[in-house]
């Protein structure tokens, strides 16, 4: 068989055959590049594996989420990123917060000037007489009260006025002796002047003496009348009562000037100094502020109350101010020092038992680094500190947001307000072969996610409400000096309402910490008869009530968080309030006034 090829087929096969040998080395060089670079990728995957043990990742806003690969904060969210290098070359005890943070957190932060300080000292007192102003109505001859014309404390009189009537035999004997003198007046005009001067011994006036001259006839009863103006202080004598001579009848006072006794406590009393002023008010004038000056401090402290007399005087215009009215006075003092001190707002300053702390931020950094400092705080004055030692002239501190400054670091592990020291905060749990970046990121997490509000379950939330609301009736039991047992009964009822299957999973942790502590403490309460022990417990009870209200929020519109330095043996003691007045349920009406409101929970 005779096979015809022709010459365009040749060309066509031979371009076949190089197309297909090209296309071969195409697909071959292709496939061993796509290995290589597979073994590349590999070995670059692994090589950014072995330097991601050394990257570091965190969150922009929660600095302290340190995890060894990226990923996204399981707080907020948002994507990590890697943490500078530079941040190796902070001091350990430095730590630092991103300005987004810091914005989102409300922190603000304040240089440290000195001034001169004046401390405000809020005093409470009564309105009383002014003791010198007080005189005494006496009879000045001895007889029988027929007649009486002030009957009550506090009833007005005028100089002049009438206020008894008196029966004495002897003034009427004096009479007679005078009406028979007159008789023989032209002979005998000194036996007329005896007589007169006799009844003038007893105190009668002249004028009175002359009515009897020109009626010519015997009084049985004498008129007394008033030595003053002013008001009836004391009441002594009833009508027909019989009086010897120079008896007390009235005590009659002046109001033009009143006295104001008020109460200081014992801390406040070297600020304290005869002449200061004080400026007060009282309910019934609403609006309006009196002026006094004091003119007396008492050198001896009441030994039950502990608190020592304060006397200032004041011009009583208008009679608007009634002896016995309640008071509230306002002392603003410059005695505290001699010359500038260092002062700083009360929010920076942090207590820790006998430690303060306070967080410096560091000069000349590009970002806001903080450490940690302890301070020696002086008088507080207000709503400042005096600081003694600890801090300079120019140095910025945080004043504001200084709690979630503090949250910050302690969840970073670095020196905080209860941890001295430092170190990753550890809840305690074994994660076997989970690595410790991830552990320690775990344990954060953990922190972060149970001091976040919770969410109180709807169904509870009358017995929510309940439970607060017997605790604060017990509060203010233990203010009014009187024993709680029945208000802690009532607490622990409300508490036991309260369906522990309504809360989430978290929230049911939480609530069954704190329900089995409230109970124990409301029955210790309840069947201890001392109002001392009750305090004892009472410390504990509103330490889990203020974690509770602060997880939970408040089931009122608005609680104060209110504390005494003196309580449980100097180490204080806080408690939650109703009001933004301190009335202090570890004293009573002994230092009812003794402490200060540190925070307002919504």
């Amino acid at each position: 068989m005779k096979i015809n090829i022709k010459r365009n087929d040749i060309i066509k096969g031979a371009g076949l055959v190089a197309g297909g040998v090209l296309l071969g080395a195409l697909i071959f060089s292709s496939s061993g590049e796509k290995a290589e670079t597979k073994t590349t990728e590999a070995e670059t995957h692994d090589h950014s594996a072995s330097e991601g043990e050394e990257t570091v990742w965190t969150c922009s806003m929660h600095p302290q989420i340190r995890q060894d690969e990226p990923g996204d904060c399981p707080i907020c969210g948002m994507e990590l990123i890697a943490a500078e290098e530079e941040e190796s070359e902070i001091d350990p005890s430095e730590f630092k917060m991103t300005e987004t943070a810091m914005k989102l957190a409300n922190i603000q932060t304040s240089t440290v000037t000195k001034g001169e300080p004046e401390k405000t000292i809020n005093l409470t007192g009564k309105i009383m007489v002014d003791e010198r102003l007080v005189s005494t109505q006496a009879v000045h001859f001895p007889g029988r009260i027929e007649k009486l014309f002030l009957n009550f404390k506090g009833e007005s009189v005028r100089k002049g006025q009438v206020i008894a009537k008196v029966y004495s035999p002897e003034l009427i004997a004096a009479q007679e002796e005078l009406l028979e003198a007159l008789k023989v007046k032209e002979t005998n005009p000194a036996l007329v002047e005896a007589a007169k001067e006799k009844l003038r011994q007893w105190k009668l006036s002249g004028e009175q003496i002359k009515e009897i001259v020109e009626a010519g006839e015997v009084r049985e009863e004498l008129n007394i009348r008033s030595n003053t103006n002013g008001i009836v202080h004391k009441k002594l004598v009833n009508e027909g009562d019989y009086v010897k001579k120079g008896a007390m009848l009235y005590h009659i006072a002046r109001i033009d000037k009143v006295w104001i006794m008020f109460d200081a406590y014992q801390e406040d009393l070297p600020f304290i100094e005869e002449g200061d002023e004080v400026n007060f008010t009282v309910s019934s004038v609403p609006g309006k502020t009196f002026e006094s000056k004091i003119t007396f401090v008492d050198p001896v402290m009441n030994e039950k109350t502990r608190v020592a007399e304060i006397r200032t005087e004041a011009t009583n215009k208008n009679g608007l101010l009634k002896p016995g009215m309640f008071a509230e006075g306002t002392l603003i003092s410059d005695n505290v020092s001699t010359g500038k001190e260092l002062i700083v707002p009360k929010s920076a300053v942090m207590w820790t038992g006998p430690r303060s702390v306070v967080y410096v931020k560091q000069p000349e950094r590009e970002e806001p680094i903080f450490r940690l400092r302890e301070v020696v705080i002086g008088p507080l004055l207000g709503d400042h500190y005096i600081i003694e030692e600890g801090l300079k002239e120019g140095e910025e501190i945080v004043t504001k947001g200084t709690f979630a400054v503090d949250a910050s670091a302690q969840l970073a592990g670095k020196p905080s307000m209860m941890n001295q020291e430092g170190g990753k905060t550890s809840t305690g749990h074994d994660h076997g072969n989970m690595s410790s970046s991830k552990t320690e990121d775990h344990a954060t997490q953990e922190m972060e996610e149970k001091s976040k509000s919770q969410d109180w379950p709807s169904s509870e939330g009358d017995h929510y409400k309940a439970m607060v609301e017997n605790y604060l009736a017990l509060k203010n039991a233990l203010v009014n000096d009187q024993t709680a047992n029945k208000a802690a009964e009532k607490l622990g009822n409300a508490i036991s309402k309260i369906d522990m299957g309504a809360f989430s999973e978290k929230g049911h942790m939480i609530w069954m910490d704190h329900q089995k502590a409230l109970k124990q403490k409301a029955e210790a309460i309840g069947k201890s008869e001392k109002i001392g022990e009750q305090r004892k417990h009472f410390i504990k009870l509103s330490d889990h009530m203020i974690e509770l209200v602060r997880t939970f929020k408040a089931p009122k519109d608005k609680l104060y968080l209110q504390f005494c330095p003196m309580a449980n043996d100097d180490k204080g003691a806080f408690w939650l309030s109703e009001e933004d007045q301190v009335r202090n349920p570890y004293y009573g009406n002994m230092m009812l006034k003794c402490g200060e409101v540190r925070e307002e929970i919504k």
